[in-house]
């Protein structure tokens, strides 16, 4: 078993989280497109030096691969600011607070100025040749249980563009992404052991979950973690999506580090991608402090103290999860909610429907969802509030029953939440007299052994029919 501490294992991760509002620089909304692009644009890009004069080592590397870049781009989602066609508009003050009421939950410093700041990327990720960032935060710390973490950033800032497509020549990408306002969350290198780095990850996640302000679905948050052992430079491991394999993935990287330094190999600080295996591979080398430098199109942030100690700060995990057991709810729905950005949505609900079951509330708004998605091996799969609403109000009304919420949420799936009243309509329950007329006639046609009618029965009218009721009608 391998003795971190004699190793001398430094790790930190940095998250990436996508905020719930608009882009950041621009009043496009935040929306990632699957249909076709209605228009391309082909670019180079140079790297260019930066505040100190010099030109980053990771701009360089990009700048030799040699490629031009193909944006995929849409008349209604993409504007020319996306394009960089026109200066960035002024930042999204709704995003500015949401930025702000993370790096307080973490009990970060705030600057008393907020500069906007350009990162050289020559990758084709941003049209400009650089990324907008922002340092909102920093010196604030998060507790785990093996001890105190320290964040050393915190940045609002906008993502970049998404692969879609590569040659040997070009690499394409699309620009609905590109310009979404995130938050990064740089930790110090404080995790002395794989499962700390999980750990970390984990209550990072669920306290920004428990802001209610941050997008959910695949794309929306990255991971990417910082591992060094003694004799080792830091390397910055991308692509760790996966929590569950973190503390494997570092442990992996720990092996190679040594390895190299048992070869004698060169030793520089890098950035890695990690594969499919939980391996890596190199990417690029580490970025410096070269690639900053102010950003002249937009004005400076004068940060108003009073405005930071008035933020609210939401409801601790904890605390949630007290209110959600006096609810009656078991222990796995009250872990899924108390961190989940429908937890709003679900107190709406169980106050507006008092008299229905709350794990039934949970369960259709959160895990029938999931099961559907998974069916139809659908990439995303979120019903609207208001949808949600007609199938909650449809099964406190008694008109539906729940056996048949996930035959509802499959068409509402395939129909891409089109013509919901009529859909509902259809799983209606049968009126007594109805449920009565067929079961007689189920009665007179049924030919097989009478110890198998009341499962035939249930099957026959699964969604139509409270399974309760046709069985004190078949005993009658």
């Amino acid at each position: 078993m391998t003795d971190y501490q004699e190793i001398g294992l430094k790790s930190g991760i940095e998250i990436h989280q996508h905020l719930a509002t608009h882009k950041l620089f621009c009043p496009c909304p935040s929306e990632l497109r699957q249909n076709k692009p209605d228009f391309t644009v082909k670019r180079e890009l140079r790297p260019l030096a930066g505040e100190l004069g010099e030109i980053d080592p990771a701009a360089i590397f990009e700048r030799k691969q040699r490629k031009y870049y193909i944006y995929e781009a849409y008349d209604d989602t993409t504007c020319l600011v996306e394009l960089d066609e026109e200066p960035p508009h002024l930042i999204n003050p709704e995003a500015l607070h949401i930025a702000l009421l993370i790096a307080k939950m973490l009990h970060c410093k705030f600057p008393d100025i907020v500069q906007v700041m350009r990162k050289t990327v020559v990758n084709g990720s941003n049209t400009s040749g650089f990324q907008r960032t922002a340092l909102i935060g920093y010196g604030g710390f998060i507790e785990t249980s093996f001890g105190k973490v320290g964040i050393q950033n915190i940045y609002l800032e906008e993502d970049a563009g998404r692969r879609t497509a590569e040659t040997p020549e070009s690499v394409t990408f699309r620009l609905d992404r590109l310009g979404i306002a995130e938050v990064e969350i740089a930790t110090a290198p404080d995790c002395k052991t794989p499962e700390q780095v999980k750990e970390l990850a984990e209550k990072l996640g669920m306290l920004l979950r428990s802001t209610g302000k941050v997008r959910r679905g695949i794309g929306t948050i990255r991971q990417d973690v910082n591992v060094s052992i003694t004799g080792h430079p830091r390397v910055e491991l991308k692509g760790v999506q996966e929590l569950p394999h973190m503390p494997k993935i570092v442990d992996i990287e720990i092996e190679r580090q040594q390895d190299v330094i048992k070869k004698g190999e060169k030793i520089e600080p890098q950035v890695r991608n990690v594969k499919e295996d939980l391996t890596s591979k190199f990417l690029r080398p580490m970025a410096g402090a070269a690639r900053m430098y102010p950003e002249t199109d937009l004005p400076l942030i004068f940060l108003d103290s009073n405005y930071i100690s008035n933020i609210k700060l939401p409801e601790s995990v904890e605390s949630v999860k007290g209110k959600l057991q006096e609810l009656g709810l078991s222990p796995d729905l009250v872990n899924q909610l108390a961190s989940s950005a429908e937890l709003p949505m679900f107190l709406a609900f169980t106050k507006k429907y008092p008299k229905l079951n709350a794990n039934l509330v949970a369960t259709t708004m959160l895990v029938t969802p999931k099961e559907v998605k998974r069916k139809l091996q659908l990439q995303e799969f979120e019903l609207h509030e208001d949808i949600m609403d007609k199938v909650i109000s449809a099964l406190d009304e008694g008109t539906i029953v729940k056996e048949s919420v996930s035959a509802i949420m499959e068409e509402l799936a395939k129909s891409k939440q089109k013509d919901v009243d009529s859909i509902i309509s259809k799983y209606k329950l049968m009126s007594d007299a109805e449920l009565k007329k067929e079961i007689a006639k189920l009665q007179k046609e049924f030919k097989g052994p009478p110890d198998k009618l009341i499962g035939v029965a249930i099957g026959k009218f699964r969604g139509k029919a409270n399974p309760q009721k046709i069985i004190e009608l078949l005993k009658k």
